[in-house]
């Protein structure tokens, strides 16, 4: 490797270095505001088919299922501004565009394959002929075409193909979009289309010497102050310690909400 591309491949892996201390200290900030009330809004039967029957278990169990969910959100955002950062001819403006192959594509990250069987996924396509449509108006001095282009983050198939969105003959809400056609990457041949690597955990590795160990101790920290948290406010209402006294928290801390927002209106 020449001086030149050694020194390219340094500075992409400081901007991915930059990037992840930047969404550990976003996790930081979300432990320090995370509420035992938020974890009261997930499905308690959930857990309990998994045979959780202490408050402070069901702390330890809602919390994780929270925290994933907050984590896949920051990281996809993060993953998209670093994609932006190290790859060529790439902006993120909302919307991630980048010049390839002799076109403008508008790019729609998705972290899974799965995503693009969901009810919404017509929507995101109908999305993205719209931001295309935006685009081109502001090109039209330019010769380049503007496509779309669909782009899985994480997927074993390493796939890149043109697909056309076939309208069912059930669903007519979908006929304005029968014959439109967008780009499919997904896996290495995406990264190697966006940013010339194979992979993005090789822009991290080793990941051992990440340092993540005031993330280690918020983690711990917050679930001890969770269950604290939750076990007082058990306690405040004359309740007991276990699961079924949570959902009846629960139920009781939603009738004041409820009492709260109808008075409100009332004004």
């Amino acid at each position: 490797m020449g001086d030149d591309s050694l020194s390219m491949a340094t500075s992409r892996e400081d901007r991915v270095r930059q990037s992840i201390a930047e969404y550990i200290d976003r996790r930081l900030e979300w432990y320090s505001q995370c509420s035992y009330r938020q974890l009261l809004g997930k499905d308690f039967a959930i857990f309990a088919a998994r045979g959780v029957t202490t408050a402070e278990e069901y702390v330890v169990e809602a919390f994780h299922a929270l925290e994933s969910s907050s984590e896949e959100t920051m990281i996809g955002s993060m993953w998209q501004k670093v994609i932006a950062a190290i790859s060529a001819d790439t902006i993120d403006s909302g919307d991630l565009t980048t010049v390839r192959d002799g076109a403008v594509y508008v790019c729609e990250l998705k972290a899974q394959a799965n995503t693009t069987n969901s009810s919404s996924f017509p929507q995101e396509l109908r999305g993205l002929r719209q931001r295309m449509s935006e685009i081109a108006g502001r090109r039209r001095a330019s010769a380049q075409p503007v496509k779309a282009a669909l782009c899985i983050t994480r997927d074993w198939k390493s796939v890149d193909e043109v697909r056309t969105f076939t309208a069912s003959d059930v669903v007519r809400e979908n006929r304005d979009l029968d014959g439109f056609e967008y780009r499919y990457l997904s896996g290495a041949a995406m990264w190697r289309w966006l940013c010339g690597v194979d992979s993005q955990y090789g822009l991290l590795q080793p990941l051992s010497a990440l340092e993540t160990e005031t993330v280690k101790i918020a983690r711990e920290r917050t679930i001890i102050r969770l269950q604290t948290e939750l076990l007082h406010a058990l306690r405040e209402r004359d309740l007991g310690t276990g699961i079924d006294d949570v959902v009846t928290l629960s139920e009781r801390l939603n009738e004041e909400r409820n009492r709260k927002y109808r008075q409100r209106r009332k004004r």
